[in-house]
């Protein structure tokens, strides 16, 4: 990937996504949750639920790039054919994975759940209003990445240190979400695609982090992680506001 930009990559802070949703245009209803289990029912049950939208951070190993690599070499060049059942975004901001990761998920959200006359709201039209290519997309993000002054209004707002730009992180942002045609889809901007994980069932419909398919993809990630990278995870829901 040759990015046209690099930003302060978003520390993985709930507090952070939500304010950044809410001014693309999220509804206030909702807001994103730190979660510490996907399978212990005592700490689920602190998480507001029903849940939209899974945000997870993980390392970037030489055991995933090598993954990557070899399931992204068996699909052909996606060219937005499945834009009807999801939406997808090519990365072209170096360090702004975290930005895509909360893009893909408000763009996919059923629509009663943004504001109308938002920037999402129009990001969304024009996704599906025209017939644009992934490297049209990708001008349309940059310049709404550039519009939202991403470095000087969230970038510093963690609780550490934020590094500079041009720092190699590899730590990585990625989204799983539902799509029109009621399939679990995987989201990143760094592969060739959307990725169909499978039809989500009666159990995850109205409410995602009930999916079995969600868990099993997570925990292959952790699965494969070195042990210096074991820990080196988060995880962030979309659900209800806590107010």
């Amino acid at each position: 990937m040759t990015d046209s930009k690099q930003i302060i990559p978003l520390e993985s802070n709930p507090t952070i996504f939500t304010e950044l949703a809410y001014k693309l245009g999220l509804s206030p209803i909702l807001q994103f949750h730190d979660v510490y289990s996907l399978t212990d029912p005592d700490l689920l049950s602190f998480l507001p639920q029903p849940i939209f939208g899974i945000i997870l951070l993980f390392p970037l190993t030489t055991n995933y790039e090598t993954y990557r690599q070899n399931e992204d070499s068996q699909h052909p060049k996606y060219e937005n054919e499945n834009n009807n059942k999801i939406l997808w975004l090519k990365q072209t901001i170096g360090n702004g994975c975290g930005l895509y990761a909360l893009l893909h998920i408000l763009i996919n959200l059923s629509s009663d759940l943004n504001l109308s006359n938002s920037q999402i709201n129009d990001l969304i039209n024009n996704l599906k209003g025209q017939n644009l290519s992934v490297e049209e997309i990708s001008l349309i993000i940059e310049k709404l990445e550039k519009n939202l002054k991403t470095d000087e209004n969230f970038g510093s707002k963690g609780q550490t240190e934020a590094p500079p730009a041009d720092s190699s992180i590899n730590l990585h942002f990625i989204s799983f979400i539902r799509g029109k045609n009621n399939h679990l889809y995987e989201l990143d901007g760094r592969r060739n695609g959307p990725i169909d994980l499978g039809e989500i069932s009666d159990l995850g419909k109205n409410n995602l982090i009930n999916e079995s398919k969600l868990v099993e993809k997570i925990q292959f990630y952790i699965d494969n992680a070195d042990e210096e990278n074991k820990h080196n995870f988060a995880i962030m829901a979309l659900g209800p506001t806590l107010d």
